[in-house]
């Protein structure tokens, strides 16, 4: 079934990489057994699409089988492939935004087509939830871009967790007893949630559950844990309660309003940094000459299925190029693809950033490219 692997950095070098010609994918998967067939009508058409655009027999026979190892199933399969073997694939869950959000896609073309996977990865910032109450935690973290946690379950030292004990002047001596316990318990939720936060790079905590034991569990964590990550609360507890879809839904918005902020802080240092002796270069030749020189810090990109423009690139991520050059310095040809696909590219094999904005964002560069450069 769907790969799990975090769309990471290094897996898209990997994938770029790599040799090409490659046949780009998503499709729209269908949990219904009656619906599985019209999954697969819609895969058909796609797999004619590639055939006509000259894509390899081989390559789309190892797509069709990884489609009909996904079917039934839910979310969009995203899957590229090249020299007649899978190179890369992920199940996105349902609920992803971009140019394929509702609808398939196919391309077959020098790179692979990225924005959709871009867009997926930076709705979905390095986060944990962390389910608590007066015992212990389940922990899930998510890598940038993770589409499976690594879960970690949190047990206190401390089981004395219950107040209830004969009325008298014995009583605040057993409510004593068992908050401490529950503090206790909380340091060590504390100090395992401390870790996990690193080991992802997250940005964003979302913690649920015993109110009480959130409030013993903030007040626990360090301070540079509190400064690096937005703490924000979502529904549930750790007992089943029938509140887990709920607080799926809930998870999944603060992740993507999580990402939608960064993508307007960006936007804003990108404002800042406009005009004569700024940071920020906007529109193709700029951009391009930018990746070039290896000075991009982010690129930022719009994704506009409509755009036709081009451009060349070569072996090495410097050699880009918005018309056709001169043979690059090894005598390897250089190569035609999307603009965007090529700015890309470039950027990820360079250590760059990339941000994926949608057609209608509010302060995206002109001519749709841009990047903010290093100091």
């Amino acid at each position: 079934m769907g790969t799990t692997t975090s769309i990471r950095d290094k897996v898209l070098q990997s994938l770029l990489g790599g040799p090409g010609p490659v046949c780009s994918v998503y499709l729209r998967l269908e949990p219904r057994p009656q619906q599985v067939e019209d999954a697969r009508l819609r895969w058909q058409r796609l797999a004619r699409q590639l055939a006509d655009e000259g894509a390899d027999a081989g390559a789309v026979e190892a797509l069709a089988r990884r489609v009909d190892a996904e079917l039934p199933g839910s979310g969009t399969l995203v899957a590229f492939a090249a020299g007649g073997e899978v190179r890369y694939a992920a199940v996105l869950p349902a609920g992803h935004r971009g140019a394929t959000a509702d609808a398939d896609f196919a391309a077959y073309g020098p790179l692979p087509h990225l924005q959709p996977l871009l867009t997926w990865r930076q709705d979905h910032p390095a986060h944990v939830l962390a389910v608590v109450d007066r015992t212990g935690a389940d922990l899930e973290a998510y890598p940038l871009g993770g589409t499976e946690p690594i879960r970690r379950t949190v047990t206190g030292p401390d089981d004395e967790i219950e107040r209830n004990a004969p009325g008298g002047m014995s009583q605040g001596r057993f409510q004593r007893r068992a908050e401490d316990s529950w503090e206790h318990n909380a340091v060590r939720v504390a100090e395992t949630l401390t870790g996990v936060v690193s080991r992802v790079s997250a940005r964003l905590v979302l913690l649920a559950g015993d109110v009480r034991a959130v409030q013993y569990l903030t007040k626990h964590l360090p301070e540079r844990v509190r400064q690096q990550v937005s703490l924000r609360r979502v529904s549930g507890g750790r007992a089943p309660d029938g509140s887990d879809r709920v607080r799926s839904e809930q998870v999944e918005e603060e992740t993507r309003r999580a990402g939608e902020e960064l993508t307007s802080g960006l936007l804003r240092r990108f404002a800042e940094e406009r005009g004569p002796g700024g940071r920020a270069v906007e529109g193709v030749h700029p951009t391009l000459r930018a990746l070039a020189d290896g000075r991009v810090e982010t690129l930022v990109v719009v994704d506009d299925p409509g755009d036709r423009r081009t451009a060349w690139f070569g072996a090495a991520p410097g050699e880009v190029s918005e018309r056709r050059p001169a043979p690059s310095v090894n005598g390897a040809p250089m190569a035609r693809a999307p603009l965007s696909d090529v700015a890309i590219r470039t950027a990820l094999l360079s250590g760059s950033d990339v941000r994926v904005l949608r057609p209608d964002a509010d302060g995206a560069p002109a001519h749709g490219i841009g990047a903010l450069c290093r100091v």
